[in-house]
């Protein structure tokens, strides 16, 4: 059985061991597209001396800016981390699946998305494990075509869609079409941990 590679961010040792693959990824995109830093950075509302110093490897982007500037690409997170593979079985060992975490250098919230759905072209479904640290701060806000559920799996989480707060506790579900502006963080004093489908593949 082939073995899968973690992939994590949260200091600047993290950063050169395995993250500077995302910063030469995004450049690469950015180029083949024949975009110019500030095309980029004005269509994934960051600044371009952010995006700059993220393709050089200096900086860590938060999931939110990560998901910006691939949606702006027109690319998926998981795509641009995790290159195809032979995906007709895949088994994913508990604490052995592919993950980018945040962990708080420069612009780092602290939270960690598992994946559990392997990257593939064809792929038609994505889920992760999200874990959102308590006192955090708010991860989006997305907007996007298709549709996600989610499950909390422990903790409490605050959810914004289209404005409209919700406080979605442990063993509770949502849905909601993703094409209406939503956001999240952990509510409370804990963080939490939530089963979080999108269809299609958007992260």
């Amino acid at each position: 059985m082939k073995s899968q590679t973690t992939i994590k961010a949260g200091d600047a040792s993290d950063n050169r061991d395995g993250l500077p693959n995302v910063g030469l990824k995004l450049r690469a995109e950015r180029r083949t597209r024949r975009m110019r830093l500030r095309d980029l950075a004005d269509a994934a509302g960051c600044s371009e001396s952010l995006l700059s110093r993220i393709e050089n490897g200096l900086v860590v982007p938060s999931l939110t800016t990560l998901h910006r500037l691939c949606r702006a690409l027109n690319i998926s997170v998981t795509a641009l981390l995790n290159g195809a593979e032979d995906n007709s079985f895949v088994l994913y060992r508990d604490g052995k699946r592919p993950q980018y975490s945040s962990g708080g250098w420069v612009e780092g919230d602290g939270s960690m998305a598992e994946s559990l759905v392997p990257f593939d072209e064809g792929r038609r479904l994505e889920a992760h494990i999200m874990h959102v640290p308590a006192r955090g701060k708010w991860c989006g806000p997305y907007k996007h075509i298709g549709e996600e559920v989610g499950y909390v799996l422990e903790g409490e989480l605050e959810l914004k869609v289209s404005g409209n707060s919700h406080i979605i506790r442990k063993g509770d579900s949502f849905f909601f079409p993703s094409d209406q502006e939503h956001a999240y963080r952990a509510y409370g004093e804990t963080g939490c941990r939530i089963l979080w489908i999108n269809t299609p593949p958007t992260f």
